[in-house]
């Protein structure tokens, strides 16, 4: 007989066996598809890294699939952070979306010419320059905008309800500040804004960590009322026992309560976690021939929990930074947390607090840490600070 599978998935973006706890959080995305497009269907969701949020974007897909929306789903990264590379990323996203679309059955027509007599309308104004599309645009202006229709007035023209662009890991967007710079952020909302003011029947969702709020707000004053928020947090204690148990079913081997008691709070409701806690236990469970998950199992898999958990979770994002990065970070496991505040980080490093306030930005836009206030700080991954201090310990033991 073939060995039976683990049951936990702990991943990037791997859908566990049981998803728990998200039932209003995807109530609440059912919500917006229905009221649109008089309301427009635009998301901001955010959360810290291990959250679960790429997991709940995928199934955000499956439920607008459901609810006849046509969908593309896109994972950004560092090198779609230009006008150029988002043009091009988008717009042939909307043509592979377009080619899926033609494959439906063609319906609700009369919606149809209601949207094609609002093209030409269309004006997208961001940093004083106003950019028109319809028969006359260019390419170059209107690359974005033009995509995003075809790919809502194709779904119309099908009998679907609209056209859906989701983006992972959207903090990734960010304006530059100065006026020649590169603006795809502002380049993305005004496309999308001017859009659904023609009534036409497309939606945005945007996933992320909590720097994409501050990100939006900076590059459209107005973004904060076009987005309906989701801040994503760890489970709840009951959601987070039902994440954990649940796998078990059926694979022969049981948690008893107080192991139970004792992942649930180690893990902190946060669904990656739980997923590498059970996965471990369980291999440990398979392999030793036991069938009950207990405390004793738990004190003898630690070691390995953590080293798997600091190898694929938190170490890559250390060694991507620069050294200067890298050692101002290492300071921060050294001081009380949370929050991090630039004046104790100032106070333990001997730097200057401009050169602080530099390394802040710096490790913020790498997605390391985020600005909750002026000065203060918190860590995009939970059980960051613990890290730092097993890392710091690493450091100083003798070879």
């Amino acid at each position: 007989m073939p060995e039976p599978k683990n049951p936990y998935r702990p991943g990037a973006a791997v859908p566990p066996v049981h998803l728990a706890g998200r039932e209003s959080t995807l109530s609440s995305f059912r919500a917006v598809l229905r009221a649109a497009p008089e309301l427009p269907a635009n998301v901001q969701m955010t959360g810290l890294r291990g959250v679960g949020k790429s997991v709940l974007l995928k199934r955000f897909e499956e439920v607008a699939t459901d609810q006849k929306w046509a969908v593309v789903r896109i994972q950004l990264e560092p090198r779609h952070n230009t006008d150029a590379s988002l043009q091009q990323l988008i717009t042939a996203s909307c043509e592979h979306a377009k080619k899926q679309i033609s494959r439906l059955s063609r319906i609700k027509d009369s919606v149809g010419a209601a949207v094609e007599s609002a093209k030409g309308l269309v004006n997208l104004t961001w940093n004083d320059y106003t950019l028109s599309f319809g028969s006359t645009s260019t390419l170059t202006e209107s690359t974005i905008p033009e995509a995003l229709y075809d790919a809502a007035q194709a779904a119309d023209k099908r009998g679907l309800n609209g056209f859906i662009l989701m983006l992972d890991e959207a903090q990734i967007l960010r304006d530059e500040t100065s006026r020649d710079g590169e603006h795809p952020l502002s380049l993305l909302i005004a496309s999308i804004n001017a859009l659904q003011e023609t009534q036409l029947p497309i939606g945005l969702v945007l996933c992320g960590l909590p720097t994409l709020r501050s990100n939006l707000l900076k590059a459209r004053t107005y973004s904060e009322r076009m987005f309906r928020g989701q801040e994503i947090q760890g489970l709840s204690a009951d959601a987070a026992r039902e994440a954990f148990l649940q796998p078990l079913n059926g694979t022969g081997i049981t948690a008893n309560s107080v192991l139970t008691d004792q992942v649930i709070a180690e893990v902190e409701g946060y669904p990656y976690f739980i997923q590498l806690w059970g996965a471990e236990l369980w291999q440990a469970a398979f392999d030793s021939g036991t069938t009950q998950l207990t405390p004793e199992l738990l004190e003898t898999v630690q070691p390995d929990i953590y080293q798997r958990l600091d190898t694929d979770f938190y170490e890559a994002r250390v060694e991507a930074l620069t050294p200067a990065e890298q050692d101002l970070l290492m300071a921060t496991a050294n001081l009380p947390y949370p929050p991090l505040r630039t004046s104790s980080i100032q106070g333990s490093t001997g730097k200057t607090q401009g050169n602080v306030n530099v390394l802040m930005g710096r490790l913020a836009d790498q997605g390391v840490v985020y600005r909750t206030q002026k000065g203060i700080y918190e860590y995009t991954a939970p059980k960051f600070h613990q890290f730092l201090g097993r890392r710091a310990l690493r450091q100083t033991r003798p070879l």
